[in-house]
């Protein structure tokens, strides 16, 4: 049976469905755009955009062609989007018109190896470099003009850190990492095919992609995509596209709690909620009362790739313990000499994975 496979939501209130026999044609209308404006294995192409559909489409179009995805954190401004093209060696853009502008700078510049641009929007400037994305998608075959081999250990993409010091660092996700995350995040909340997973996180995050994208993917699921986050928004959307399972972290739990209170708290379907960081326990208490939900807890990283310590599926939960480590993973409590401590003693977490599998490359 097919089901639907993606429901984005955008600001403006405009709703688009896909099916996952029609995703699949759009990701390989996609992976046929790219290899016509000269892309092949290995080549690198960046995403700047907000959440929206062609950023699912151009993730996994890419995939099947062998391409290394670079998103580009849609904050950021011209300074920091040229270093990360300079660094990833881009020479093709895909982006919205909101952010051209800056774009069509840093090309003038000639500080970056970009020299295409594929736009998603109405208009299309009269520049040299720029294709209309959708005008050119849409005439693509829905078969594969372009089948290199593939291995789970190619790299998938490069997605940059914000980083603590200095510029932001790349970090090399292979294609196992993808599909590991896949079958981990839906083990972890028991991901089933009658699952809708709605997510506000942006699809340029590790969180968007390796917590909830592809477990939703992985388990048949159906995914709710909006395009940013609303607090007074948020739970007509959970009742209204029937959300069983969706991700909050603090902020967006405090300004939730904000809002009036309504006789339609607690009437929605969710049975889970993925949390993030530091929330009180007088926080905790007070949201999960109200709207009569519970939440998982889960820790990770963009190099972890997913959140290896967290609430597992029959564990007994504790908060404000984040939980235990998941499968696939190590994980000691060491001191400043790199010495494992005991039961008690506070120091670091120390984790150990599988690089390009269970974690970075």
């Amino acid at each position: 049976r097919d089901i639907l496979a993606v429901i984005y939501d955008s600001c403006e209130g405009i709703v688009r469905q896909v099916w996952y026999a029609s995703l699949n044609e759009e990701i390989n209308r996609t992976a046929n755009l790219f290899y016509s404006l000269g892309i092949r294995k290995g080549d690198r192409v960046a995403l700047h955009l907000d959440n929206c559909p062609e950023f699912i489409f151009c993730w996994f179009g890419l995939a099947k062609i062998g391409a290394i995805m670079v998103p580009i954190n849609a904050r950021l401004l011209g300074e920091e989007s040229a270093w990360i093209l300079q660094n990833s060696q881009v020479s093709l853009l895909v982006t919205s018109a909101q952010f051209y502008p800056m774009y069509r700078e840093i090309r003038q510049d000639n500080s970056t190896p970009l020299n295409h641009i594929c736009l998603i929007g109405e208009q299309l400037p009269a520049d040299d470099g720029v294709s209309h994305f959708t005008q050119l998608q849409s005439r693509q075959s829905t078969t594969l003009s372009y089948t290199p081999a593939l291995s789970t250990d190619d790299t998938a993409e490069i997605l940059f850190t914000s980083g603590t010091t200095s510029r932001p660092k790349g970090v090399v996700i292979t294609h196992y990492n993808l599909r590991f995350a896949g079958y981990y995040s839906a083990w972890q909340i028991a991901l089933r095919d009658d699952d809708v997973y709605m997510t506000v996180m942006p699809a340029f995050h590790i969180d968007c992609q390796c917590t909830a994208a592809m477990p939703a993917f992985s388990a048949g699921s159906t995914f709710v995509l909006l395009e940013k986050y609303s607090a007074r928004a948020f739970w007509d959307q959970v009742r209204k596209y029937q959300a069983t399972v969706t991700e909050c972290i603090p902020m967006m739990i405090r300004t939730l709690m904000v809002q009036p209170a309504a006789p339609t708290d607690r009437q929605h379907h969710l049975r889970e909620v993925m949390c993030y960081l530091n929330l009180s326990a007088q926080e905790k208490d007070a949201f999960t009362e109200r709207f009569g939900v519970r939440l998982l807890t889960s820790y990770g990283m963009t190099e972890t790739i997913v959140g290896i310590i967290g609430d597992r599926p029959g564990d007994k939960r504790r908060w404000p313990s984040i939980g235990r480590v998941g499968f696939s993973y190590e994980a000691e409590i060491r001191d400043d000499q790199n010495r494992p401590l005991p039961a008690g003693e506070i120091g670091e977490i120390c984790i150990k994975g599988s690089p390009g599998k269970t974690s970075v490359k």
